[in-house]
């Protein structure tokens, strides 16, 4: 991915991908257990794999007894579960002697709890999502089984940090085919400073193999020229039918897949054979790996995609359309660009009202500059230089079809997802699309780029200590208005600080949870240095 590169813009990058490390083992350590979304579940399902019981069944198969013990000992989210438990406000309120007894209790749970299931425990509702990243996981839950729970589960997100870390250079990898290497190492910059990404790679679940798959999938698209081989549509049909293993919103690249062979069948009349037998292997390439899942699910929900909203429901074209138009699509837009922003997890934590504002209007700038590109290149009659661009775009706004899709579903239900945060998986996609946007505002050079970097790294920064680290430490808590109090410095005088740092996460001792913020801290600072050296760097 970086050979070839000068050397100063390599060192750029890996010192990008280093920061993003720093940044998500800080937050996979800060996040308390279960905080992450449905974590608890997709615990149980590579717990499952681990002890070799088989793939679970939708809507039979419950968690684990030691997954269920562990729901009523540890502070979790505001979310309907049949399990007793307490929500974060709740726990904090607790005497300290009663909180000690139950943290005793969460350590002490038997090991071989886990590998049994609960017949009162929830059901397990993941066992909608395909297997390959609980494959993966699997025999690291074996590995560290001796270890108590929180353990193991740190465990787990820390080898789910390193997976998704390859995003980075993977986001520079498809930057770099049209751009070069120093708008390549500003590219990774930026990606490694949004905060998404980093919270998502924190948590157990399967949208961390989901953003590095996609990346992959991009890096191929954008090398593969009128020119490629079948080499490039075999490893796209890999990339794709791994997609398809991990996670159903993956679907959304077929549309985006055949979107763009199609095009090159029509633009290209004298290598429309080639072409065709491409896009043959591609799709033959995937079906091969992943049909047998969605056979399964077809069976076992009656849906394809196996998604428990969709199971035993007509979905023909006309009832979605008619259902679509009851969805109130400006609050799903403006919803799920929050959520997709920046979302605190499963505690839904949000920012001020005038951040969401503030990145409104530099992803519009972004918009106006692509159309300004598009612009300038048909003035130009210039038509090359859109492969990478073209495969981002499809990419990019098929997902967001997929999203727009899982509302509707929700919303026969009388429900409403807005669940933006899943975009996170196309988090390449919408980089090369952000940068190239800004670039072309500027005339190609990278000081925006810079700018975006900095204010994506102030929000994390702002968002990480004022508002996660003292709502999961108990400084700071919902008022019966449902409103969530502000947290002040002054609350770190008289003890506050030992609770700021020594109550984050709960697992690791004070000094190493002081070192990681630190850490954290350093790395976020300097992600909008590196977008601005490779700024300076940039010859146009």
């Amino acid at each position: 991915m970086l050979t070839g590169m000068p050397r100063r813009a390599s060192g750029l990058v890996l010192l990008a991908w280093f920061c993003f490390l720093c940044r998500a083992g800080w937050h996979a350590a800060l996040l308390p257990l279960w905080e992450g979304f449905d974590e608890w579940a997709h615990v149980a399902y590579i717990q499952r794999l681990a002890a070799g019981q088989g793939l679970p069944l939708p809507g039979q198969t419950r968690i684990s007894r030691e997954v269920r013990a562990s729901l009523g000992v540890t502070p979790m989210p505001a979310v309907p579960l049949s399990t007793p438990h307490h929500t974060h406000g709740e726990y904090w309120r607790l005497p300290p002697a009663e909180r000690a007894e139950m943290r005793s209790r969460l350590t002490t749970i038997p090991r071989n709890w886990a590998l049994q299931e609960d017949p009162a425990g929830e059901l397990n509702y993941e066992a909608q999502q395909p297997p390959l990243y609980y494959f993966i996981l699997a025999p690291i839950e074996r590995v560290f089984a001796p270890l108590p729970l929180p353990d193991r589960v740190l465990a787990l997100r820390l080898v789910g940090v390193l997976l998704a870390s390859l995003v980075v250079p993977l986001t520079c990898a498809a930057i770099r085919t049209p751009a070069g290497s120093v708008p390549a190492a500003a590219g990774a910059a930026l990606v490694a400073a949004m905060p998404l990404p980093a919270m998502t790679a924190s948590r157990v679940g399967n949208d961390a193999l989901s953003m590095v798959l996609f990346a992959a999938l991009l890096w191929v698209l954008a090398r593969a020229g009128p020119q490629a081989g079948f080499r490039h549509a075999f490893a796209a049909g890999v990339l794709l039918g791994a997609g398809l293993l991990t996670k159903a919103y993956f679907l959304t690249a077929i549309p985006a897949l055949a979107t763009l062979y199609g095009w090159r069948l029509v633009r290209r009349p004298g290598r429309r054979a080639a072409a065709a037998a491409q896009a043959a292997v591609l799709f033959g390439t995937a079906g091969l790996l992943s049909f047998w899942w969605y056979w399964r699910s077809f069976r076992l929900t009656g849906s394809w995609s196996g998604l428990q909203q969709t199971a035993g429901q007509s979905s023909s074209i006309a009832d979605l359309l008619q259902q679509a138009l009851h969805v109130n699509w400006p609050r799903f837009a403006e919803i799920s660009f929050r959520t997709h922003l920046w979302i605190g997890h499963w505690s839904f934590l949000q920012l001020r009202a005038w951040m969401y504002g503030v990145f409104a209007v530099l992803y519009l700038l972004a918009a106006a500059g692509l159309l300004l590109l598009w612009l300038r290149r048909r003035k130009l009659h210039q038509t090359t230089g859109w492969r990478d661009l073209g495969a981002a775009a499809l990419i990019w706004a098929w997902f967001w079809v997929g999203l727009a899709y899982h509302e509707v579903t929700f919303a026969r239900l009388g429900l409403s997802s807005s669940a933006g945060w899943y975009a996170v998986a196309v988090i390449s996609a919408e980089t090369v699309l952000l940068s190239a946007g800004w670039a072309a505002l500027v005339r190609g050079r990278l000081w925006f780029l810079a700018v975006a970097a900095a204010l994506f790294a102030l929000l994390d920064l702002y968002a990480t200590n004022f508002l996660l680290i003292p709502y999961y430490t108990g400084l700071i808590a919902h008022e019966p208005s449902g409103r969530l109090a502000s947290f002040h410095l002054s609350q770190l005088a008289g003890g506050g600080a030992a609770l700021f740092f020594g109550r984050a996460g709960g697992i690791l001792p004070l000094p190493l949870n002081v070192t990681l913020w630190c850490l954290h801290a350093a790395a976020t600072i300097a992600l909008p240095l590196v977008a601005l050296k490779a700024a300076r760097s940039n010859p146009r």
